[in-house]
């Protein structure tokens, strides 16, 4: 692993207790130019649906006013669903990005529905038959280029508008199956160790590098790890960001999501079940809390577990200032690190 380690952003675009949805888009934008100004690598948008607590569910409308309000940070997607989507239209969305905002747009993408099965029918309700996600890939990656593999019912087919840049592909994965789609194609691997944060990661990094084809995407295979994290000024200011992130994560992953993001308050009212406890243990490996120069430990060892330079982070946390503090700290952090 490299010695500088690189830190990147991963956003949900969270709304906070008493705030609208247009006030937490702006929050978004407001962290984004923090981050490039304190000289952070990547700012990605996530794609959900179903959950009003999060309002990041276009990446690439969200990403178009990101863009605009910055001028060198990459802006990409973390991600966009695919198997969603048409392959041309995701081809032709990111090329204009591109074209609009030359050598700084990330594609990341992915093969989950990311939604309940209700919301997945309806985001396909017109669909007669779901492709191979090895197709829609490839599909993909061939009307960036031009290049289609042989027998390919789009070979010779190109998306449009040209650019003298393309956008940065990355495969995300959670279980360590798509490492290998990713090191076919000779494109980027981000894994989502806030959903798995099993050795699973570590092993489908290794599995991939080893695979890695270079292509004109990519020369070298780029591994980024994701996670969760929360900064406090002291461990126990940190412990009550980690109890209202995990309050949030228990039930954006059951049936009844928060319509906010719970605060602080609403955390420490919270009587917790013996059920809702158990499920914030099997939880506890998908957050990193702490304050800033202990969390950026942690950051290096699963940098090095991953065998890269390079973590993304996602700060759950409620109320913009708090994370743009945590980012503040962090960038604080690094320097003395």
């Amino acid at each position: 692993m490299c010695k500088a380690l690189k830190i990147s952003l991963l956003d949900y675009s969270p709304v906070d207790e008493g705030q609208t949805a247009t006030e937490a888009l702006a929050s978004t934008v407001r962290l984004a130019q923090q981050a490039e100004a304190q000289g952070f690598s990547r700012y990605w948008v996530s794609e959900h649906h179903g959950m009003p607590a999060t309002v990041s569910n276009s990446p690439e409308i969200l990403m178009t006013r990101i863009a605009a309000a910055t001028k060198t940070i990459r802006v990409g997607s973390g991600g966009v669903l695919l198997p969603n989507y048409s392959s041309l239209k995701l081809a032709e969305n990111y090329l204009l990005l591109e074209a609009l905002f030359p050598g700084r747009v990330d594609l990341g993408f992915g093969r989950a529905p990311g939604a309940d099965q209700r919301t997945s029918a309806a985001l396909n309700d017109e669909k007669r038959r779901s492709l191979p996600y090895t197709q829609k890939v490839a599909d993909l990656l061939g009307f960036i280029t031009g290049q289609h593999e042989h027998g390919s019912q789009y070979e010779g087919m190109k998306a449009h508008p040209e650019s003298a840049h393309k956008p940065q592909p990355f495969v995300l994965g959670a279980s360590g199956s798509t490492s290998q789609t990713a090191a076919k194609a000779g494109i980027g691997f981000t894994f989502a160790h806030f959903i798995n944060p099993s050795d699973d990661g570590p092993l489908a990094a290794q599995a991939y590098r080893e695979a890695f084809q270079p292509t004109g995407f990519a020369p070298e295979p780029h591994v980024v790890t994701a996670v969760f994290v929360a900064i406090g000024d002291t461990q126990e200011e940190a412990e009550r960001y980690a109890a209202a992130f995990h309050l949030w994560l228990m039930y954006a992953e059951s049936g009844s999501p928060f319509e906010r993001v719970p605060s602080l308050t609403t955390t420490a009212d919270h009587q917790w079940s013996v059920s809702e406890l158990a499920v914030r243990q099997r939880n506890e490996g998908r957050l990193i809390y702490g304050t800033a120069p202990e969390v950026v430990v942690r950051l290096r060892d699963l940098a090095g577990a991953y065998g890269t330079d390079e973590v993304m982070i996602n700060l759950m946390m409620p109320q913009a200032t708090a994370r743009e503090k945590a980012l503040s700290a962090i960038s604080e952090a690094l320097k003395t690190a």
